[in-house]
């Protein structure tokens, strides 16, 4: 319904352009000065500034959900009382430079071949999805003001309110400099070029460039329905007319097309009195006019008859609009939907604005192009702040809020791993752990679902594209053929391994009497940990005579000139000379492991400890030899992370079938500990298991997963739903991305960022031949590979 008076007039009034008739392509840039901070005069005494903000998870949101997110987007658009522009532009993405971020560079090392076989992954996955679109979200504002220093405090308290608004939304607002909004206007105007921007603005007022000339074609040429910007063609379209009724996915579907296109909704706020006053007057003339019918009737004897049925539709439609002013919170604004289309050639833009078209009939709109009005159209949709054209029309708060920027949210961190393509935008996934406050993480799934897989995948990606190291814990044996692969060292615990680590391990040649590094304090602890785990309780004398022995067989050491690494042995003999009883009952505890059949520890450690992979096999551990192993192997592993950390690497620490050793209290305490402190020293941690539920049933796990801001969560049992949405706080319609889900596919949470992902890769390639777990699959291939034969 229209609802006109002067003042109305006034607010939706569009602006003149700078130049009615400009005499070069400069002049059709509606921007009067620049500032280095990103407000822009773009006419007299009317002042612009930018923002970009991140999209969020709307099309993943259950209905309720989306309702509840709707109600706080309405209450963020009534926060507003200022003219804005909502821009969401599909622009260039410079492909080549996306496979030089994301693939895998050659390093002639010996496993090019396995990075090429990663990187024909990605490009197959990059060839799917959008190609040559990136899509940015912007929301410029404009404000009237007498000068720029009190356009700047305004945009001041305006940036205050937003950023509250839109973090409430769960988005992220950027405000834009004046480089970075310049920007955006020079890749749209010389679309495919993008690279030749390197204009800075506060250089430019020292070398007097003007920067209308660094971001501006050559030529453009304007016809009735189109324009030519040197070599593209390009059309301006508005939203001419809306049904009754709009879904709230329209816009998405608007903007999802993988078409070089700019789609604004301009924006003016009614103010609330002034809504007011037209609503009543407006509603005093319809019951004026339903006055003067029942007269006219009454005049010509027709007492019967009701008034007419427009008479009546146009006083309810009155009556709900003030209801819902007053009531509901909603307030009154002026919209206008513009998007500019750019395409090769006249065929192909006539085919994508019937695509257009058809989109619109299917949600019973209508669009249309904006005829002979082409150049300010133009200056209209781009986030410069102007508006030429006038399509305005009016709408209520909800009506704007379907209207809906937001569709899912992306997950493309640069110098990140591949992870995938998100299931409904088709774009590819790439995280970056050590961005995240903690980088630990954990890998959820059922048997099947591809956890162990999909953290081969990640090995092998931080192996081929960094210098980092890897460790894993393999309890099942399963990791062997990969890390032969790699040209790692595989370490299989076992009472008849010929693998030796040895406990009393130490920099001898570099320790001093003062022990100034703290070395022997720490191994003194170490030792009281090993004794205390083979003797399961162990008094206060024999902890004192356990630390005593151990310092003097060190200092010892460093004082010799002959220096010798000791092993257990050392320690159990040098108790043995003590005259305590205590102390020899601490060697008789130690014997079985110094002298007997489980004296695996008592050997000096022949392993290559300086790979760069190293891989803990565990499945052959008997129960006698489980908790020392377990202690020694985790005190190796943590000592080697810090060391790491010390030499400036990152390393990332995988341990398969966690539950495993969530189940001893003893190694669950010594994970949680090192959950908590290897991030210091740049260490990863990542767990993988089945279900989260197991990981809920302890304190220790529970705290473990608080600590992990990356998780991976493949198919899980649906019986486990409310335990899932609970730990990770998901939405339940996320959750149909990890029930009954196909193996590799499922949810990928990083840091606050939560995406549907899908890692599934052709079962002919070499990387899941060599990833794959899968027992029956390797047979059968096996049983291929003999018909061959």
């Amino acid at each position: 319904m229209n609802i006109l008076s002067d003042r109305f007039s006034e607010i939706k009034k569009a602006s003149e352009p700078l130049y009615r008739t400009p005499k070069s392509v400069q002049e059709t840039v509606e921007i009067l000065k620049i500032s280095e901070g990103g407000i822009f005069e773009v006419a007299e005494g009317r002042y612009s500034k930018t923002y970009r903000f991140s999209d969020v998870n709307y099309a993943t949101r259950t209905e309720n959900e989306q309702e509840s997110f709707f109600q706080k987007y309405c209450k963020c658009l009534n926060s507003f009382d200022c003219t804005f522009k909502i821009t969401v532009n599909n622009r260039n993405r410079d492909m080549e430079a996306l496979r030089n971020e994301v693939m895998l560079g050659l390093g002639n090392d010996g496993f090019d071949e396995m990075r090429e076989s990663y990187n024909r992954i990605i490009e197959e996955k990059i060839l799917e999805g959008r190609q040559g679109i990136e899509q940015e979200r912007y929301i410029t504002v404009t404000v009237k003001r007498k000068n720029f220093e009190e356009a700047k405090a305004q945009f001041a308290t305006i940036e205050n309110t937003m950023l509250k608004s839109f973090a409430e939304l769960g988005s992220r607002l950027t405000p834009l400099n004046g480089n970075e909004r310049l920007r955006i206007l020079h890749d749209y105007y010389r679309l495919g070029r993008e690279d030749e921007f390197n204009f800075d603005i506060k250089k430019g007022r020292i070398t007097g460039t003007d920067f209308a000339n660094e971001i501006c074609n050559s030529s453009i040429k304007y016809y009735p329905n189109c324009f030519e910007d040197e070599g593209k063609v390009g059309r301006v379209l508005f939203i001419k007319k809306y049904p009754t009724y709009l879904s709230d996915r329209f816009f998405t579907e608007l903007t999802f097309l993988p078409v070089h296109s700019i789609t604004s909704v301009d924006v003016v706020p009614v103010p609330k009195d002034l809504t007011m006053k037209m609503l009543q007057k407006k509603y005093l003339g319809i019951e004026s006019d339903i006055i003067k019918q029942q007269r006219t009737r009454n005049r010509n004897n027709d007492f019967s008859s009701d008034i007419s049925y427009a008479t009546r539709q146009k006083k309810r439609d009155i009556e709900e609009i003030m209801n819902n002013v007053r009531e509901n919170d909603e307030s009154l604004f002026y919209v206008s939907v513009t998007m500019i289309v750019m395409a090769e050639t006249k065929d192909e833009l006539d085919s994508i604005c019937e695509t257009i078209d058809s989109i619109a009939k299917g949600a019973g709109c209508a669009v249309d192009t904006c005829m002979y009005k082409q150049r300010e159209a133009i200056n209209t949709t781009l986030p410069i702040g102007v508006r030429q054209i006038e399509t305005m029309r009016t709408m209520l708060t909800q009506s704007l809020a379907v209207l809906m920027p937001f569709n899912v949210e992306e997950l493309c961190d640069r110098d990140g791993i591949y992870y995938g393509v998100n299931q409904i935008s088709r774009n590819i996934i790439v995280g970056n752990r050590k961005k995240l406050l903690n980088g630990n993480g954990f890998i959820f799934g059922v048997s099947g679902a591809g956890k162990s897989f999909q953290a081969k995948m990640e090995m092998g990606s931080v192996l081929l594209s960094t210098e980092d190291n890897v460790i894993a814990v393999d309890p099942m044996n399963e990791y062997e053929d990969v890390t032969e692969k790699y040209n790692g060292t595989y370490i299989n615990i076992s009472t008849n391994t010929r693998n030796y680590i040895n406990p009393m391990d130490m920099d001898v040649w570099n320790l001093d009497v003062m022990d100034s590094r703290g070395w022997v304090r720490d191994k003194c602890q170490f030792m009281l940990s090993i004794c205390e785990q083979i003797m399961k309780e162990i008094t206060p004398q024999q902890r004192s005579i356990i630390s005593r022995c151990v310092k003097d067989l060190y200092m010892d050491i460093a004082r010799s000139r002959e220096k010798y690494v000791p092993t257990m042995e050392d320690l159990y003999n040098r108790l043995l000379e003590q005259e305590d009883k205590e102390a020899r009952d601490v060697a008789l505890g130690l014997e079985i492991f110094v002298t007997g059949a489980l004296n695996i520890f008592n050997h000096q450690t022949n392993i290559n400890v300086n790979n760069r992979f190293i891989v803990y096999g565990i499945r052959d551990l008997g129960e006698s030899l489980a908790p020392l192993a377990m202690l020694v192997m985790m005190e190796t592993i943590q000592q080697k992370i810090i060391q790491n950390g010390e030499n400036g690497k990152a390393t990332w620490f995988y341990i398969d079938e966690v539950h495993m050793l969530l189940n001893s209290q003893f190694s669950a305490e010594y994970l949680r500990q090192m959950w908590k402190k290897v991030r210091k020293q740049g260490g990863l941690c990542t767990g993988i298991t089945q279900n989260i539920v197991d990981l809920l049933m302890s304190e220790t796990s529970t705290t473990m997963l608080s600590n992990s801001a990356f998780i991976l969560l493949l198919n899980q049992s649906s019986k486990d739903i409310e335990k899932i949405v609970e730990a990770l706080e998901i939405s339940e319609e996320q959750l149909n991305y990890v029930i009954d889900s196909p193996s590799g596919c499922g949810l990928i949470k990083c840091g606050s960022r939560m995406v549907p992902f899908d890692n599934v890769i052709d079962k002919d390639s070499e990387l899941y031949r060599l990833y794959n777990t899968n027992l029956y699959e390797k047979m059968e291939k096996g049983k291929e590979i003999s018909r061959v034969d």
